[in-house]
């Protein structure tokens, strides 16, 4: 079991991948925006203002997430922008990431340019593919 947040806008896929996650073993937390998403991560009330001042007061504490799915296509700060952030501080930067998405390729581009690492699933996708993706991710196995 992993603790799984899902940085997803659309309210009818995140609960369907909430729901199915769960049926997988996982717990997970949704987060409607990307400041909500990145207010829990760093702990602290943030707006879009003052996004610069997480590489000075993030504090040191453990995440409340294991693993991260994200979409890149979000109404507040995009998906890229929020891999930047996250990438880049050293509170989030191990942080494994999983982007879910039906952005265009060239932002696909753009998102493994930011993180190489990062595991890329595209919608429409299969559920196990998902499944698959975060026990690849966390380096455990998947029952089938």
């Amino acid at each position: 079991m992993a603790l799984v947040g899902l940085l997803e806008d659309n309210d009818r896929i995140a609960k369907l991948c909430a729901t199915f996650l769960h049926y997988a073993g996982h717990q997970v937390t949704i987060y409607d925006t990307s400041l909500d998403c990145l207010q829990a991560l760093f702990s602290h009330r943030i707006s879009q203002d003052s996004l610069r001042s997480l590489y000075e007061t993030a504090g040191a504490h453990s995440l409340p997430v294991e693993i991260l799915i994200l979409d890149l296509s979000l109404p507040d700060i995009n998906g890229i922008e929020v891999l930047g952030y996250l990438t880049s501080h050293p509170h989030t930067r191990a942080l494994p990431l999983i982007i879910c998405t039906a952005a265009p390729g060239s932002d696909i581009a753009k998102a493994r340019l930011i993180a190489p690492h990062v595991s890329i699933v595209e919608k429409p996708f299969r559920f196990q593919t998902l499944v698959n993706a975060i026990s690849s991710a966390l380096g455990t196995t998947t029952a089938h």
